[in-house]
């Protein structure tokens, strides 16, 4: 593996650790704007249930004055329809009344021939009591006596007439009352579904931004340990290297910036290559060792050399 390789994975690794880093600031901006638009859903919500409020006031207010108008027409129907029969019954009433004329006068006649006893009760009682001077004021008063309690009868009929109408009136409004109230409820629920329908979105994305933020604390963790692995490599070669000639020593923890990581790779690299190059010359010696000794014993045996006495004996 070469020194730019290492040098690549480095710049790969801050590259992937940046893009993390802005990911997450995405995340969390996102988060945000749906918590943003969550609240203003809320605020939109609140203002729409005002106004349904208002239009319930408005539309009760409306049904109102239609009961009120209703009712004033009725009661003109009905005071017109009265009068109507009214004077229907007046004109009955007066061809009955002329054509019974001539039949009352003779009535009133056989009536007065009747009353001269009574005529003459009253003038008896006159005489025996002073509190009356004529037999008018005795007549006149029980005509008052009489209109009176007519005048009772009908106030009673009249006043148990408008009780009923007026019960009417108050169960009918009773009705559309509770109509109204079972509508707002209805609506009222409906919205409360809503509501809990964007509590649920709130929690599924409060979920997922949990789960991505678990997810980048596992990646900054994986990059911890990178960070630590390169750590203890580094030091692993510093120290061999201190062998061999002093260096500077880059110190680089968790809070390290990614040039201190690069030099260590840096670092990392360059010992790794210097050993290869050892590892690689090392086997080239042993392999040229080896070479020669098999040379060695595979040479050939020269032939024994003749002495100056053998030389002259062959002359």
């Amino acid at each position: 593996m070469s020194t730019f390789d290492n040098v690549s994975a480095a710049t790969k690794l801050r590259r992937e650790q940046m893009d993390v880093q802005t990911e997450l600031d995405q995340k969390r901006a996102e988060y945000r704007e749906r918590m943003d638009r969550v609240r203003e859903r809320e605020q939109q919500l609140a203002k729409r249930r005002q106004e349904l409020q208002d239009k319930l006031v408005r539309f009760y207010k409306f049904i109102q004055e239609n009961e009120i108008k209703k009712n004033r027409a009725d009661k003109k129907a009905q005071a017109e329809m009265k009068a109507k029969e009214e004077k229907h019954q007046i004109i009955v009433q007066l061809n009955e009344e002329s054509r019974g004329l001539e039949q009352d006068k003779q009535e009133i006649k056989d009536r007065l021939q009747r009353y001269q006893k009574y005529q003459a009760y009253l003038e008896a009682v006159l005489q025996d009591n002073e509190e009356y001077s004529d037999p008018n004021d005795i007549i006149s008063r029980w005509k008052t006596l009489d209109n009176n309690h007519k005048e009772l009868q009908a106030r009673k009929y009249y006043l148990e007439h408008e009780m009923e109408r007026e019960r009417t009136i108050l169960q009918k409004k009773k009705e559309n009352k509770a109509t109204e109230i079972l509508d707002a409820t209805n609506a009222l629920a409906n919205k409360g579904k809503q509501l809990e329908q964007l509590h649920l979105e709130v929690g599924r994305a409060q979920d997922e931004i949990e789960f991505e933020i678990e997810k980048k604390l596992e990646t900054t963790k994986l990059i911890g340990q990178v960070k630590m692995a390169t750590q203890n490599l580094y030091d692993r070669c510093y120290d061999s290297f201190q062998v061999y000639r002093p260096i500077r020593r880059h110190k680089a923890g968790e809070n390290a910036g990614g040039d201190e990581i690069l030099l260590q790779l840096q670092f990392i690299g360059e010992c790794l290559g210097d050993y290869i190059f050892v590892r690689d010359r090392y086997k080239e010696e042993q392999k040229n060792k080896k070479a020669q000794a098999q040379a060695v014993t595979t040479r050939p045996a020269l032939p024994p050399q003749k002495t100056k006495k053998e030389k002259g004996e062959g002359e």
